[in-house]
């Protein structure tokens, strides 16, 4: 929903030579959101790589080019998902990067999630240009990238931000400015370490009322009646009990983010032991050649190391 006369002026502003929206990364998180833009009615240019991606998507209205520049050629605002912060600055910066055909008050919206210190300084270089990035980083995993119901945590110029509230409604219902550029980074990076945190607290008690014969289904059934009720309890537990580990979020890049937010903490001089656990796991799942299954894949790690 649009909320203010600047945001409307933007849009007039993008349509005289802009109407389409760019996008970069049609991964596990990416793809849902590029078909939900389409389903809103919002004409997408995007890149990607995957052939069955690349069809899927043109099959449904979007536009496919062959290379990064033509995007920000054609489009004012662009999304970018992708897996670190290497890829983001790659995919801005390089000689085959955006930044070579970007105009006057562009507006990169990165909803990857990434170090906040990187973020800051992408930011302060495109202000150079008057052109602005958004840190964007989402939660909810595939499911919420599906429904459109994601948690967005905003960084960035709080004006930008209300030019661009009305396309982060299409992806999400819980959108929260957080504050200055890296601040929805560092936000996600606090996400991270209580979702991991949560889904070691979830392995542990069906481990427990597994081994004192309870059947799992009914044990999670009542603790989401009560204060104990979370979506880790609901999802993940699902996914523990039936076994069932295919991707919503990979716990490689569970790893990646833990990295992230650990990083953060030690810089700050904190000793966060529960988070530094939650890693610890993290890196075990890797370790095992389990990097692409989904993140609460953990537990399978907490079963064998408590028995």
């Amino acid at each position: 929903m649009i909320n203010s006369m600047d945001s409307i002026q933007y849009i007039m502003d993008v349509k005289k030579a802009h109407n389409e929206i760019g996008y970069i990364g049609l991964g596990i998180m990416g793809k849902p959101m590029v078909r939900n833009l389409i389903t809103a009615k919002h004409k997408v240019v995007f890149y990607a790589r995957k052939a069955n991606v690349i069809k899927e998507i043109s099959s449904i209205g979007g536009r496919y080019v062959n290379n990064i520049p033509e995007i920000s050629k054609s489009c004012k605002i662009i999304f970018l998902n992708l897996p670190d912060s290497n890829d983001v600055h790659e995919v801005i910066f390089s000689k085959t990067g955006l930044v070579s055909n970007l105009s006057k008050g562009s507006i990169i919206i990165d909803m990857s999630t990434i170090s906040p210190e990187v973020t800051k300084k992408m930011a302060k270089k495109l202000e150079k240009k008057s052109c602005y990035l958004i840190d964007a980083p989402v939660s909810g995993g595939e499911i919420g990238a599906i429904n459109g119901n994601l948690s967005i945590m905003i960084g960035g110029k709080k004006n930008i931000f209300n030019k661009i509230k009305y396309l982060l409604s299409v992806l999400g219902n819980n959108i929260t400015y957080i504050g200055h550029s890296g601040s929805g980074q560092v936000t996600k990076a606090c996400n991270q370490i209580l979702v991991a945190g949560t889904m070691v607290s979830v392995s542990e008690i069906l481990l427990l009322a597994k081994k004192l014969k309870c059947d799992l289904n009914l044990v999670k059934k009542a603790l989401m009646g009560g204060f104990a009720n979370s979506k880790i309890l609901d999802l993940h537990g699902e996914r523990m009990i039936n076994n069932d580990y295919e991707p919503g979020f990979k716990a490689g890049l569970h790893l990646k983010d833990l990295n992230i937010a650990l990083d953060l903490s030690d810089k700050v001089g904190l000793n966060l032991k529960s988070a530094k656990y939650s890693q610890k796991l993290m890196k075990i799942t890797n370790q095992n050649n389990d990097q692409d299954k989904d993140s609460s894949i953990i537990n399978k790690i907490i079963i064998k190391n408590k028995k």
